[in-house]
């Protein structure tokens, strides 16, 4: 969905809703024209992931208003940007953050978005025929800067050189019944061990064969002395109800297996509220 909008005061076209993205992003270029300060930007501190499936340093971050409607009706926040030097056919994306923000309501197939304001709702339309000519564009410049994320350095593999990829999943593996008794209750090791550490690993593995979980009911009995997530929420804060997603059928029938699964282990139970 491709938008016109106000930043700080600048009427900017080509502003991409990406709600897939973690980060909002303005590009150098589009900040620059607005005459902005780079000694304004704030140091980021995290690279940003998804510009050609690498990773770039952010030039820095700023909080600008973002405003839509008119001056009788009109919704204005604060939103923070990371500010990325990187040619590409839009100007800025917004993501989560600016959805979060706004407590937009979209609907990508109209190319719809609706905003609370004071007096009456602000109903925003996306321009097919701009979002086709970027797309056009788009094969020219780099792709797949859709769903930026965040991420920490640290947490992040080191950058492999040119040719090579990944191993871990392109290790050749063989199938071993942890138990002849059991044939369907199978283990997945490597091939290429000798014989001597496969016989040390299966070992290994029947002498722990208790913390395998072949079903969902194998799942109950973990104390939380052991371990318990618990989610910080301010208890003065007032819950938000959702609004329902809707699904296709295959991923419905899924998810309620799913669900279902868990019912049965008492992984989960079902809260009854008013709401």
């Amino acid at each position: 969905m491709v938008i016109r909008i106000n930043i700080a005061a600048w009427e900017i076209s080509r502003i991409l809703i990406d709600t897939g993205s973690s980060v909002d992003i303005i590009f150098a270029n589009t900040f620059d024209q607005m005459k902005l300060s780079r000694n304004q930007l704030q140091p980021s501190e995290s690279p940003l992931i998804g510009f050609g499936g690498k990773q770039i340093q952010a030039l820095g971050k700023i909080s600008l208003l973002v405003s839509f409607g008119t001056q009788a009706n009109a919704r204005t926040e604060y939103i923070t940007f990371d500010v990325v030097d990187l040619y590409y056919p839009y100007n800025a994306i917004l993501g989560r953050g600016f959805t979060t923000k706004f407590n937009a309501a979209l609907h990508m197939a109209y190319l719809c978005m609706k905003i609370l304001a004071l007096h009456s709702i602000i109903i925003v339309r996306g321009s097919q025929k701009e979002a086709r000519n970027i797309e056009k564009a788009i094969y020219r410049a780099q792709r797949n800067i859709n769903a930026v994320e965040s991420a920490n350095k640290e947490l992040q593999p080191p950058d492999m050189p040119k040719g090579e990829t990944d191993m871990a999943g392109q290790e050749e593996t063989k199938l071993i019944p942890l138990e002849k008794e059991l044939p369907d209750r199978k283990v997945t090791i490597s091939s290429k061990l000798c014989k001597v550490e496969e016989e040390e690993l299966m070992a290994t593995l029947v002498k722990n064969k208790d913390i395998f979980a072949w079903s969902a009911s194998d799942l109950q009995g973990v104390s939380r002395d052991i371990i318990q997530h618990e989610l910080d929420i301010n208890e003065n804060m007032r819950p938000r109800k959702q609004k329902q997603r809707k699904m296709l059928e295959d991923r419905i029938l899924a998810a309620k297996a799913e669900v279902q699964r868990l019912l049965d282990a008492k992984v989960i139970r079902e809260v009854k509220t008013p709401t």
